[in-house]
């Protein structure tokens, strides 16, 4: 038996397969660009995470018996913004956690709001 773990990160997908004693079977990544269409901009296309996932599984897999892979799971990185339309379809590219096109709101949310307002009221932090 073995389970399939799937890392979305920034720059790259990471695949694992992991036997069911927890032995690691097989390990494979995958790359994607990160785009920076302007100063401060990080932003990427979530197809590409798509396509990374897809090209990787089957590399993943081989010399494998598919037929025992008994579970997936996936964790991805965290506070992207990824923009659909009425239909579920991505209108835009993401804009990633490390993008700082928001500087400015972020200075004055901890300057004028403070830190530990904005924690205590939203727990998050700009």
């Amino acid at each position: 038996m073995y389970y399939i773990g799937i890392d979305l990160g920034t720059s790259a997908v990471k695949l694992l397969l992991m036997q069911g004693d927890g032995q690691i079977a097989n390990i494979v990544s995958r790359e994607y660009p990160i785009a920076f269409p302007h100063p401060g901009w990080s932003e990427q296309n979530p197809a590409d995470w798509w396509d990374a996932v897809c090209a990787g599984i089957p590399e993943l897999l081989n010399g494998f018996d598919a037929s025992q892979v008994a579970g997936i799971g996936a964790g991805g990185q965290m506070h992207g913004l990824v923009v659909l339309d009425a239909q579920d379809k991505v209108i835009r590219p993401c804009i990633l956690w490390n993008d700082g096109r928001t500087q400015k709101q972020v200075e004055y949310l901890n300057n004028v709001i403070g830190k530990e307002n904005l924690s205590k009221y939203t727990a998050n932090i700009a």
